[in-house]
């Protein structure tokens, strides 16, 4: 937890090209809007000579030329109080510019394109003079998105610069197929000839997802999770573009050279996606945008700037938060200043005094061949690691525990029998009450899934009886180094057995206030054609971090989830209401955490909610927070030469270079912030990419608006993972939910798994870290 401290000033730059408009107002048609049907006749009526688009006032119709007539009734537009118009005018001259410069298009809106130029191929060099043609038909090349936004860091309007990679195989799955590749379990495409294909568009655009490749069958492709057809032609369909499929390619058809092109194309690949590449291709693209002003609509021009914190580029506002305190008692008066793991070494857990489980009894379930390994393990998780400043207490000091009951259920069975493992679970459970099991699996059963899967299994059979399960692989028990495992297994264990290892100082408010993450899990009852339905999952925060509980909804079709959700949530809050002992004249915070939006729908259930609960307490007020990773923003700062990595000071290239310290948050208008969560001291290796920040989004029904509150909570929530010692890319709020979704994803299909388990004795319990 030693955080790097940086000795200059941060020169924070962005992927972002402001734009400057040439006027304060721009001439048009505004036609009353009547329905969505009216909307796309417009469009396609006027394609190619006007933009229609909706605004607030009906449908807008600009002309992009002088002699275009004005359609509808003539207004006069100004430029900042219509800047989502402007910026869909932005958009389309953008759109114009990529296919001027020759390019085809993978997508219109933001428009997407493939650099396949000469030299722009990252496996070419590695490849080039082979005598292998196959090699040949391989590519990794540059994918570029330009996405116009209306607000940015310095708040001005401008130009995201988005860049990935783009691997392409030019050859049939029945090509690869014949040539020894094994394609089995990988993603499909097809050519769907139902679509005619835009002259302006990529050809590879109109492959469409097939689904997964389950069985090669008489040449044909039998499919799951197939969304349209069950079955395609292998000599008619192509891998997805996928890292993974690419590589197992490249491996398969160069054989023992396929290590070294794997080794020089993780190179190229990072010289195109590290901080550093990232920035310099986001220089190359503003260069060619800024050679002269660029017209969107009759009298109506724009200038495209340098990037955001470049030397001659405008500067964003930025704050730094600190790491939060961490505490470890009720009244406040045992805190560690930035490590929660010290703290714990220093004062026990948060809960010392209230932990009812002193001495739990663990079974630990393992093949019997590692029976002794195990035993070693299991003393050295008890009674420290002598030797080492980390975790040299063990399990029982540590946590404060009078004691440990431990029994070793060692089965006869190789290490993926699922049916011995289930055997030996079972005897577990029958030899009395169990507050824990650890399960000793291995790599060997990672491909592993459903009633195939021991550590599947033996979740099923323990969870079905309301006991949590800590796996541990046997190649973590024959490390040499145990001493950083066991601390991060031993802190989730505590949570597992219902401990509270530690909380964040937080301010006070007035309000009561919790924290709740919405998450979701899709389900099906059984084989890829039923009918899929969705589970909401809901964890429960108190404004310090401390996991209250969770909930799940019950699964659902689309058009009832909202009411699903709200009655999970109602329950949840219902729950919390008795346990805080709630009065009519309480004032109420909630603040709730969302990944993956579904629309507005989960904003629907929380309004319902709201309305609800207005009526019991003074004052209500929520906030609905879109945390997301799922964007194209980058946060460089170019006073960054990175870090020494692992093998010491000269010993290797630096990490980190052009990569912010964790903590910086920029706010993006009035209603977004980008929060940096991945600093030089939190990448793997030399080789490792940009880190993507977090990107907040405030929905517009909050009623409770203070972004900056809302994003320094979320960074202390980054903190509060039990599952390791370290800080995680994103709050627990998602992070667990993230986890249960996973969980309940993969148990749905072992049998005997009963879903309701998790809302009786581990409601509260952190069964899924």
């Amino acid at each position: 937890m030693n955080e790097y401290r940086r000795s200059t000033s941060p020169m924070l730059a962005f992927n972002f090209l402001p734009v400057a408009f040439s006027a304060d107002r721009f001439d048009g048609g505004l036609v009353e809007f009547e329905s969505s049907e009216q909307l796309r006749d417009l469009q396609q009526k006027l394609v190619g000579t006007h933009v229609v688009t909706r605004t607030r006032d009906g449908i807008a119709c600009i002309p992009l030329t002088a002699a275009a007539d004005i359609h509808g009734e003539a207004t006069s537009f100004a430029t900042r109080d219509h800047r989502s118009l402007t910026m869909r005018l932005v958009q389309e001259a953008l759109t114009r510019a990529v296919l001027g410069w020759g390019y085809k298009l993978r997508r219109r809106y933001p428009p997407e394109f493939v650099s396949r130029l000469k030299g722009r191929d990252l496996l070419e060099p590695s490849v080039r003079g082979r005598r292998q043609e196959d090699l040949a038909k391989l590519h990794v090349f540059p994918q570029f998105r330009l996405d116009a936004r209306v607000a940015g860091p310095s708040n001005c309007p401008g130009v995201i610069v988005g860049v990935k990679t783009r691997y392409e195989i030019d050859m049939t799955v029945a090509d690869l197929i014949q040539r020894g590749v094994k394609v089995t379990g990988f993603d499909v495409m097809h050519l769907d000839e139902t679509i005619e294909l835009d002259p302006e568009l990529d050809a590879l655009a109109a492959r469409r997802n097939a689904g997964a490749i389950e069985r090669v069958e008489n040449g044909f492709l039998i499919l799951r999770d197939a969304p349209g057809v069950s079955r395609v032609r292998a000599d008619q369909a192509w891998l997805a573009s996928r890292r993974d499929a690419f590589n197992d390619v490249i491996a398969a058809l160069a054989g023992a050279d396929g290590t070294r092109i794997a080794k020089e194309l993780e190179k190229a690949t990072f010289d195109l996606l590290g901080a550093f590449g990232r920035y310099d291709k986001t220089i190359e693209i503003g260069k060619r945008l800024t050679k002269q002003p660029i017209e969107i609509a009759t009298g109506l021009s724009i200038s495209i700037e340098v990037p955001v914190g470049s030397s001659t580029g405008r500067t964003a506002s930025w704050s730094r938060y600190e790491t939060p305190t961490f505490r470890f008692d009720q009244a406040g008066d045992k805190n560690h200043p930035s490590s929660p793991d010290k703290g714990l070494d220093q004062y026990g857990p948060f809960d010392v005094e209230f932990f009812a489980k002193k001495k739990p009894k663990i079974a630990i379930v393992t093949p019997r061949v590692h029976k002794g390994v195990v035993e070693n393990f299991m003393t050295k998780f008890l009674y420290g690691v002598q030797g080492e400043k980390v975790f040299s207490q063990g399990f029982i000091r540590k946590y404060h525990l009078s004691g440990c009951d431990w029994v070793m259920h060692a089965f006869d069975g190789g290490p993926t029998d699922a049916a011995a493992y289930r055997r030996a679970c079972k005897d577990a459970l029958q030899d009395g009450n169990v507050d824990l099991a650890i399960v000793i699996t291995s790599e060997a059963q990672t491909h592993l899934a459903g009633n195939d899967s021991p550590y599947l299994v033996a979740k099923s059979t323990f969870m079905g009886q309301g006991v949590p399960v800590q796996e541990v692989r046997i190649e973590t028990v024959r490390q040499s180094k145990l001493a950083y495992p066991l601390n991060s297994i031993a802190l989730a264990c505590y949570a597992k057995l219902g401990g509270i290892p530690f909380v964040i100082a937080a301010p006070r408010a007035l309000a009561h206030e919790l924290v709740i993450g919405i998450g979701s899990a899709h389900v099906k009852a059984g084989g890829s054609d039923d009918v899929e339905r969705i589970v909401g999952i809901t964890t429960v925060f108190s404004s310090d971090g401390n996991y209250l509980l969770s909930n799940k909804s019950r699964d659902a079709d689309y058009a009832d989830y909202p009411q699903e959700l709200l009655q999970s949530l109602t329950e949840c809050i219902e729950d919390i209401k008795v346990r805080n002992a709630w009065q009519k004249g309480d004032e109420l915070r909630l603040v709730f955490h969302v990944f993956k939006p579904l629309k507005d729908i989960e904003a629907v259930a929380v309004k319902n909610l709201v309305e609800r609960l207005t009526r019991e307490y003074a004052k209500v007020e929520f906030a609905f927070l879109h945390v997301s990773t799922d964007h194209d923003w980058v946060m460089f700062d170019r006073a960054s030469n990175g870090v020494a990595n692992s093998w010491g000071p000269g010993g290797g290239p630096a990490k980190g270079h052009y990569v912010p310290d964790r903590g910086y948050a920029v706010p993006i208008g009035h209603r977004e912030m980008l929060i940096a969560v991945g600093g030089p001291m939190d990448l793997k290796s030399a080789m490792h990419g940009a880190p993507r920040p977090l990107l907040l989004k405030l929905h517009r029904e909050s009623t409770f608006t203070d972004i900056e509150y809302l994003a320094r909570q979320v960074y202390r929530f980054t903190f509060m993972s039990w599952r390791n010692m370290y800080p995680s890319r994103i709050p627990v709020t998602i992070m667990y939910s993230d986890l249960i979704a996973d969980l309940l994803g993969h148990l749905r299909y072992v049998k005997y798994w009963n879903l309701d388990a998790i809302t009786t004795k581990l409601r509260s319990s952190r069964w899924f870290l």
